[in-house]
């Protein structure tokens, strides 16, 4: 299993970070978040899963709804490729059209089916949103990370 990277950056994260599971994904969400506990990484990171019903959110709630939540609250949102296809109301267009220097990057697992049959791409995803976590003022103003993979390697 590969090292995380920047352990040593984790006196600098003073205060609980959120990590929203969009609501087709709460299952690998969990899963993510069990393979942290389970090798006794979770407690030593100041992050929290949230799902839509912890911050008040319908499953229905519109992309950009979902979005600005995220923004405003200061969370991550952690998601499989929402759909580019309703055009303006999609999670893709609102990010390009409200996205800013100081927003958030939107989570991606890029093989959604993976996390919940595949134990090593699981902890491949957990480690990879530790390092966002860890490197959270790096990324800001990044649309979109992919997870596993190296994504805040493409951005140091």
């Amino acid at each position: 299993m590969r090292c995380l990277k920047n352990a040593d950056k984790l006196w600098k994260v003073h205060s609980m970070q959120g990590i929203l599971a969009d609501h087709n994904c709460e299952g690998q969400a969990e899963a993510i978040f069990n393979a942290l506990r389970n090798h006794g990484f979770l407690s030593l990171f100041a992050i929290q899963l949230l799902l839509f019903d912890d911050v008040g959110l319908s499953i229905t709630a519109a992309d950009l709804e979902v979005w600005r939540l995220c923004q405003a609250k200061g969370y991550l949102l952690l998601t499989e490729n929402r759909t580019a296809s309703d055009g303006v109301k999609s999670l893709e267009f609102n990010i390009y059209q409200f996205i800013t220097p100081d927003s958030l990057p939107v989570i991606t697992i890029g093989n959604l089916r993976r996390v919940n049959v595949d134990p090593v791409y699981c902890w491949h995803c957990a480690e990879d949103l530790v390092e966002i976590v860890l490197d959270l003022n790096r990324v800001r103003g990044v649309p979109r990370l992919y997870i596993p993979g190296s994504a805040v390697q493409q951005y140091r």
